[in-house]
Order: C-alpha cells, then structure tokens, then sequence
C-alpha cells in the first residue's frame, strides 16, 4: 500500500506516493499551485514519462526514463515555445540522432551518437540553411579535420577565409563534366 506525500518548501510543492519507503507511481512538482514537473516513480527511481514546464505552463522538456537514467526520445523547448532540441538516449548517454535548432526552426546541429560519444557524421548549419561544418568521428574521436563552408556554401581555408567565388565556380563545373 502506497502512502502520500506531500512537501511543501516556500512556493515550491513536491507531491507523490511512497512504497516500502521509496517513491513509487505518479509524481509532481508545483510552483505557486502551477505545474512545474510531471513524472512517475518506480522502486524509488525515475521511470516512464516525464514532462518538465516552463514556469508559465509551456511545455520545457518531454522526457522518458528507465531505472533512474535517461532512456529513449527527448525533446527541449524555449520559453517561447520552439522546439531546440531532439535527442536520443541510452542509459542515461546520448544515442543515436540528435538535432539543435534555430529559432526560425531550422537545423542548427546534426550529430550521431553511440553511447554518449559522437560516432559517425556531425553537421553544424548556418540559420540560413546552408552547411556550416562537418565533421566525421568514431568512438568519439575526429576521423580528420573539420570541412569548414561560408554561409553561400564555398569552402573556407584554415585562416576562415572563404574560397574565391571564380574557384569555386570553377571547380564545381570541372565536378559536373
């Protein structure tokens, strides 16, 4: 049988059951008498859902646990309500996909994951769009230098500098015969 309770610290309200004398079933966090955190328990420890809000009710965080660690899908909003990030995890490690945006919604960041470690291909993009950087990695480690693109898409050289628009032209016109 499971037993309320109930904490109250300033504004700030934890409510939730205790099993055996560890938090089990469905749990909230209130500020003010406003939601601030929905989430479940299970043997003491994070497990299944979770949805954290900003203080003015919008959704700040979706999130999926498993025995107390981050596992499964992700996803992180602003204050104004624009999705900023998607992610996956395992385990309590990034795993898989996962994607920064703009404001604007575009694609910020692009990375791939494998046991909290960036493994396969990084994109980064300029808020127009356009490729900013890439980048490979196994295990964590760069496969090689970062190609590095100038918001019209013509290769920068080490110094930042971007390839002459000629160059450029001309290269890519040698690719297509």
């Amino acid at each position: 049988m499971a037993d309320p309770i109930d904490i109250q610290q300033d504004q700030r309200r934890f409510v939730g059951q205790l099993a055996d004398g560890k938090l089990q079933g469905p749990a909230r966090i209130e500020q003010a008498g406003a939601p601030l955190a929905q989430f479940q328990y299970q043997d003491g420890l994070l497990h299944g859902p979770a949805t954290l809000l900003h203080p003015g009710g919008q959704p700040a965080a979706q999130l999926q646990y498993r025995n107390g660690l981050l596992h499964g899908p992700a996803q992180y909003w602003t204050t104004e309500g624009a999705l900023q990030c998607r992610a996956h995890y395992r385990d309590g490690a990034l795993h898989g996909e996962s994607q920064s945006l703009y404001p604007n919604g575009k694609t910020a960041e692009l990375a791939q994951y494998q046991q909290g470690l960036k493994h396969g291909l990084q994109q980064r993009f300029h808020a127009n769009g356009a490729l900013a950087e890439r980048q490979a990695f196994a295990k964590g480690k760069p496969l090689g230098p970062a190609e590095r693109f100038a918001d019209d898409g013509r290769p920068l050289d080490a110094k930042g500098k971007a390839m002459p628009r000629w160059k450029w032209w001309w290269i890519k016109l040698q690719g297509t015969e």
